[in-house]
């Protein structure tokens, strides 16, 4: 499996102080990582089915704690993005 990480808010709302567009960027990063947690969540409901026959057996157990510690980091990622994008949005925009 192959896990996608984010790149970090685009460069340009950083330099520009754009508060209201970072708190935009977090809250829609939080939704994608959710998004994510949630496939996980449903990836190892799916192992956790009797007509699921991994080979060998004994990886059943392996795939549902892989899944789960998947979506554990997902959901602390997305608690983390929704943070910060409160913490953007109670700051006040920069004066020039």
């Amino acid at each position: 499996m192959v896990v996608a990480c984010s790149t970090g808010p685009p460069r340009e709302l950083i330099e520009r102080n754009d508060h209201n567009g970072l708190s935009s960027w977090y809250e829609q990063e939080a939704l994608r990582l959710r998004g994510k947690a949630e496939d996980m969540r449903q990836m190892a409901e799916l192992y956790t089915k009797p007509s699921y026959q991994p080979v060998p057996k004994e990886a059943r157990r392996d795939l549902i704690a892989h899944c789960r510690s998947f979506m554990d980091y997902y959901t602390k990622a997305a608690e983390e993005a929704e943070a910060l994008a409160k913490l953007h949005r109670e700051q006040q925009p920069a004066m020039p």
